[in-house]
């Protein structure tokens, strides 16, 4: 693993692979520097959060559910033994 992070730092791409990293989180910390925001605030926007977690997980669950179900009623059944068999 560490070979391959050499070779992509060394690479004609990683310098500006490190570059997009570091102004990456300059701009996290800039964001997370809101004088405004409080603890109370960030409580919130995470219980929003994982709640709309649950939403879309359930909705997306539900639309695949619906898929599949129509999926197998269109395709048939086919079995594995041959009914020409003997035993």
């Amino acid at each position: 693993m560490l070979q391959l992070f050499e070779l992509i730092v060394s690479s004609p791409l990683g310098p500006l692979i490190v570059s997009a990293l570091r102004n990456t989180l300059y701009a996290a910390m800039i964001i997370a520097e809101c004088e405004e925001c409080g603890f109370d605030d960030l409580g919130k926007l995470l219980l929003g959060g994982f709640a709309v977690a649950i939403v879309v997980g359930v909705a997306g669950s539900l639309l695949w559910r619906r898929k599949k179900e129509k999926d197998s009623a269109s395709s048939g059944f086919v079995s594995i033994r041959s009914s020409g068999r003997r035993d």
